[in-house]
């Protein structure tokens, strides 16, 4: 759902909140102040908004976030909303309207928010926001959570190189926000780690939506000879997956987010599982316990906020046992995960 003016509704005198998930609304004057309420609004509910650069049902990093608001209504008897399909430029509109309406805390759901929700913290300093990133904060209102990517970048590389027949690896994520800088370079240096001579590709494609342009980066590589990828590119991906595996029988697949077996049962390895309902409910929690403080908040494996999904017999009992050395040695921070 677009969320338009707000302000503009109210002044025309037809306002009208449309829950993104199946939770009553409650009628509330809108203040047009920077000086928003942040605690819950009278009778306290807590209200929550969030804006994605994708669709709900897109079975990747938009649908996670979607269903995060749902366990945030849940479980916090929270009254949300959803704004999805928003460009970067666009989510400032976004954002200023929501603080404007008195939401006590406003989810970015994309790296790609950062500039727009700096802007508008700044001029609502008393609402909170969290960017769903690797992001430091601003120390005040806008603070972010974000999984402990290198963990997974690193295990992908390592399992990518671990089973490639061809000596070739990528790694194809939708954009080069800080966050995938990072989790590329675990890739590369996984990868490295478990086979020195292996080579490493990387490829940013810009977009998170764009499926030919996704699969014409994907068989591209695979023309040169490339026959292992992890690809973590939302809908852009999901396309880039599915003409590689129909190309090419040799090729295999990480997938990433959710598990992607059934796009190629015979090619995906397995799936880097992130919990991105509850990383996104994590985020309200730490609001409700007064520790949202403008901080950078990251969880992992150790929490259980990343799995891997089941083989399936896709790699031999020798290649199974040595993943999870590698994973269990990474998890009690025996293999550094640093980024250099």
């Amino acid at each position: 759902m677009h969320l338009k003016s707000l302000v503009t509704r109210l002044l025309l005198g037809v306002m009208a909140f449309v829950l993104a998930v199946s939770c009553s609304t409650t009628d509330s004057t809108i203040s047009t102040s920077t000086d928003a309420a942040t605690e819950p609004t009278e009778g306290g509910q807590l209200r929550v908004a969030m804006v994605t650069t994708g669709a709900k049902d897109d079975g990747s990093w938009s649908q996670g976030g979607y269903e995060g608001l749902q366990l945030i209504a849940e479980e916090f008897n929270a009254e949300v909303t959803l704004a999805e399909m928003v460009g970067d430029e666009e989510s400032e509109e976004y954002f200023r309207d929501y603080a404007a309406a008195g939401y006590d805390f406003i989810i970015a759901h994309s790296g790609g928010y950062i500039q727009s929700a700096e802007k508008v913290a700044e001029e609502f300093p008393r609402s909170k926001f969290a960017i769903v990133t690797t992001y430091p904060g601003n120390n005040k209102n806008l603070g972010a959570i974000a999984f402990r990517s290198g963990e997974v970048g690193y295990l992908s590389g390592a399992l990518a190189a671990m089973t490639t027949e061809t000596n070739k690896v990528a790694y194809i994520v939708g954009d080069s926000y800080p966050v995938y800088e990072e989790e590329a370079a675990l890739f590369r240096k996984g990868a490295l780690a478990t086979k020195p001579d292996v080579e490493v590709a990387t490829e940013f494609l810009k977009t998170w939506t764009d499926g030919e342009k996704g699969k014409e980066v994907v068989l591209g590589l695979a023309e040169q000879g490339f026959d292992r990828f992890a690809i973590n590119a939302d809908e852009a991906g999901i396309e880039a997956l599915k003409a590689v595996t129909a190309a090419y029988d040799n090729v295999k697949i990480v997938g990433w987010t959710n598990d992607q077996y059934e796009l190629a049962p015979d090619q995906v390895l397995t799936s880097m599982l992130q919990d991105l309902p509850r990383l996104v409910a994590n985020s309200v929690d730490l609001l409700l316990q007064g520790k949202w403080e403008g901080k950078l908040y990251k969880f992992g494996l150790k929490e259980g906020i990343y799995s891997i999904a089941p083989f399936r017999g896709s790699l031999t009992e020798a290649q199974e046992a040595q993943f999870e050395d590698i994973k269990n040695q990474v998890m009690v921070g025996e293999i550094d995960i640093s980024p250099n």
